[in-house]
């Protein structure tokens, strides 16, 4: 299987630390992808992306995964929501996290679809549909995966999941109690 972050410039890194990890020590291939060839994230590191977006074909790909951050400029971007469609189209799994979702409602791929998000205010609010909106910190519907951004750890189980990289249920249940440090004997 294979995964495709999709990164962009003030991208909040933390909210994907425990999902790539938890994807790299499986058997899913990661690559990047971003819209230039090279952004900064939220804690100030420059990242030369894998992959520049016109040079991505979706179709090789299992699994599209956004992080949060701001969404301006982005929602307007007509590369990214037509990237983005093109994986909802083929039926492959998108999440997003924190503000993510908004790029999946302006897309128009969320239509009548639950969803989770931390995104406020006014300027955002006419990309979604408020019907929609679960009280649940990660909800998973249909073929997308999407949360609030404290629910980071929660989001990567998710991701997770539905890549099939646990063994079993007590696999699942060892990795979030590892990201939440209860693990100490």
């Amino acid at each position: 299987m294979k995964a495709l972050f999709f990164l962009y410039e003030g991208y909040v890194d933390w909210e994907i630390s425990p999902l790539s990890y938890m994807l790299s020590v499986s058997d899913i291939d990661i690559d990047t992808v971003a819209l230039t060839d090279e952004v900064t994230h939220q804690g100030k590191f420059k990242i030369k992306p894998d992959l520049t977006i016109e040079a991505c074909d979706p179709s090789g790909y299992d699994i599209l995964i956004i992080p949060g951050g701001d969404p301006a400029p982005l929602d307007k971007d007509e590369r990214l929501l037509d990237f983005i469609r093109k994986f909802d189209e083929q039926g492959k799994y998108i999440a997003a996290i924190c503000g993510a979702p908004t790029f999946l409602a302006a897309a128009g791929i969320l239509r009548e679809r639950k969803y989770s998000t931390s995104i406020g205010g006014i300027e955002y609010l006419h990309y979604f549909d408020e019907r929609f909106k679960s009280e649940a910190d990660v909800t998973v519907c249909e073929n997308l995966i999407t949360a609030e951004g404290n629910a980071y750890v929660e989001f990567g189980i998710a991701v997770g999941k539905a890549m099939k990289i646990f063994k079993d249920r007590e696999d699942e249940l060892e990795t979030v109690l590892y990201f939440k440090n209860q693990l100490r004997g």
